[in-house]
């Protein structure tokens, strides 16, 4: 009889899967909608079991809501082999990502995924909810694994997995681990990295780091 209290007391205190959903819907769209822009330094590394020495790029990078990113890039270094096949495509995708139709069908929402709860976790000092992402379709923009989210109010922490299609810049589908914190209110990312491995390429490894976020009001 106690032990059938003690389960239905931790059910009812437990959020259900609509409230969980429903709460990062709304923390999603809640950035979308008040983000006005932003203007972020972001340094790119590749590296390529097949070079000695990496390719990097700096990049200024400004994002304006409604009209998505654009680049300046300050400086860049390496194979150019590298440079042309991987980080000038990664630009090219990141751009179509952030721009119109693209952006909103990459967001980690129910609209396009299948969100279900899988226990708590601590992610350093955060406490999280974990989720498992099952993307609607097949996109490089849509990645099937995790997502933790902040405990407190529900906005991304960490996302890992692998795109549901393969990007062009890459051999095979890439095995991606994203990381965010908050600025100026925003969930936004501050490390983002990508490996992935084939036969004839061999190992290959992309990541990115934000600094310096200016939020716009």
């Amino acid at each position: 009889m106690l032990f059938n209290l003690l389960a239905l007391c931790l059910l009812l205190a437990a959020p259900s899967n609509p409230d969980l959903v429903r709460s990062l819907d709304q923390a999603e769209q809640a950035r979308e909608d008040n983000l006005n822009g932003y203007t972020v330094m972001e340094q790119y590394t590749v590296r390529n079991s097949h070079f000695q020495t990496p390719a990097e790029m700096t990049v200024q990078t400004v994002y304006k809501r409604g009209e998505g990113k654009t680049y300046k890039v300050l400086s860049r270094s390496g194979p150019s082999i590298l440079q042309n096949t991987v980080l000038d495509r990664l630009l090219a995708s990141e751009r179509e990502m952030s721009q119109g139709a693209t952006r909103k069908h990459a967001l980690i929402t129910s609209a396009n995924y299948d969100i279900l709860p899988a226990g708590d976790a601590m992610l350093g000092s955060t406490k999280c909810k974990l989720v498992e992402l099952i993307p609607h379709a097949k996109s490089t923009f849509l990645i099937k694994g995790k997502a933790w989210l902040n405990a407190d109010d529900y906005t991304l922490v960490r996302v890992e997995g692998q795109p549901t299609a393969s990007p062009s810049f890459f051999a095979g589908h890439p095995y991606i681990v994203r990381d965010y914190m908050s600025f100026g209110g925003f969930s936004l990312a501050t490390k983002s990295q990508a490996t992935s491995q084939s036969l004839l390429l061999g190992k290959t490894e992309v990541t990115i780091v934000y600094q310096d976020y200016r939020i716009e009001h």
